[in-house]
C-alpha cells in the first residue's frame, strides 16, 4: 500500500536532511547549499503528491513549514550561481571582476540569513511537524494500492511536460516552467520507481538531462537580467550581455541536440540584442 511507503520515503529524505544541516553551518562545502536545497525541494514534492493519503491541510502545513529556509537557501543559491554564470564571461567584460567582488557581500550576507534561520531552529520545527504527521497511520479509506498509486502520479507529471514542452526559444518563463515540469517527473520516477513498470522507469534518463540542459538556460537568463538591471557602465553591460548571449546559444543548442539529434539549432544572437526577452 502507498501509506507505509510514503511514510519510509519522507523518513529517508528527512534522514537526508539532517546530514546537510552541519555542512552548512560549518561554512566549508561547497555544495551543502545545494544538498540541502535538493533535500528540501524533494521533501516538499513529496507532501504534495502524498496530499490525497494524509489529507491536504496537513501534508501542506508540514510544507509550509519548510518555505522559509527553503526560499532562503534559493536566494543563496541563485546568488552562489550567478557568480559561477558570470565568470565565464570576464573574458568578454573584465570590468565584471571588481563588480562581482563589491556583490560578494550579498553573498555572505544571504550565507549569514541562511544560518541564523537554522540556529532559530525553523527546520527542527518544520521536522517535528513532519514526524507529528508520520506519527498517525493512514486512514484505511485513503490508503491506496502503491502500484497504481504511483502510475498515476507519473501519468499526472508526464502530462505537464507534454503539455508545456512546445515553448518558445525565448521565452525564460515558459523554459523555467518546462524545467520544473521536467524536475517533478524525475522526482516522481526516482521516488516511485521500485514501484513502477520498465515504460515509466525508462523515463528518468530524459527528465534528469532535460532539467540539467534547461537549468543551464535558465541560470543564464537570471544572469542576463541581473545584468540588465544592474549600474554597470554601458559597454561593460553591453559586452557582458554579448558573452551571455553567446553562452546562452550554444546551450539552447545542446538542448535542442538532446531533444532531436536532427534539429536545426537556434541561431547566433544578434550582435546588437542583448539576449532574450526580460524575466
Amino acid at each position: 500500500m502507498v501509506g507505509p511507503f510514503l511514510a519510509s520515503a519522507l523518513e529517508r529524505l528527512d534522514g537526508a536532511l539532517a546530514l546537510t544541516i552541519p555542512r552548512v553551518l560549518g561554512n566549508t562545502d561547497g555544495e551543502a547549499i545545494h544538498d540541502m536545497r535538493v533535500a528540501i525541494r524533494r521533501l516538499r514534492t513529496l507532501l504534495r503528491i502524498a496530499r490525497p493519503v494524509y489529507g491536504k491541510h496537513h501534508a501542506d502545513v508540514v510544507r509550509r513549514a519548510f518555505t522559509r529556509v527553503h526560499r532562503a537557501t534559493g536566494e543563496l543559491r541563485d546568488e552562489e550561481v550567478l557568480e559561477e554564470t558570470l565568470a565565464h564571461v570576464l573574458d568578454d567584460a573584465p570590468e565584471l571582476r571588481g563588480w562581482l567582488t563589491r556583490r560578494g557581500r550579498r553573498l555572505r550576507t544571504l550565507r549569514r540569513d541562511v544560518n541564523a534561520l537554522i540556529e532559530a531552529r525553523a527546520l527542527d520545527d518544520a521536522r517535528r511537524l513532519l514526524t507529528s504527521l508520520l506519527a498517525f497511520p493512514v486512514a484505511p479509506a485513503k490508503d491506496r494500492e502503491l502500484g497504481k498509486y504511483a502510475r498515476k502520479v507519473v501519468r499526472v507529471a508526464r502530462r505537464r511536460v507534454e503539455r508545456l514542452r512546445d515553448v518558445a526559444e525565448r521565452d525564460p518563463l515558459a523554459l523555467h516552467e518546462l524545467r520544473i515540469a521536467y524536475k517533478e517527473l524525475r522526482y516522481a520516477v526516482e521516488i516511485f520507481s521500485e514501484a513502477l513498470p520498465i515504460d515509466d522507469r525508462v523515463l528518468l534518463a530524459p527528465a534528469t538531462t532535460f532539467q540539467k540542459r534547461l537549468g543551464e538556460i535558465h541560470d543564464i537568463d537570471v544572469a542576463i537580467e541581473v545584468i540588465r538591471r544592474s549600474r554597470l557602465p554601458v559597454d561593460t553591460r553591453k559586452a557582458a550581455l554579448s558573452g551571455l548571449a553567446r553562452r546562452r546559444t550554444r546551450a539552447l543548442r545542446r538542448y535542442v541536440r538532446e531533444l532531436d539529434p536532427l534539429a536545426p539549432g537556434p541561431q547566433d544572437p544578434d550582435p546588437e540584442e542583448n539576449g532574450p526577452p526580460a524575466v
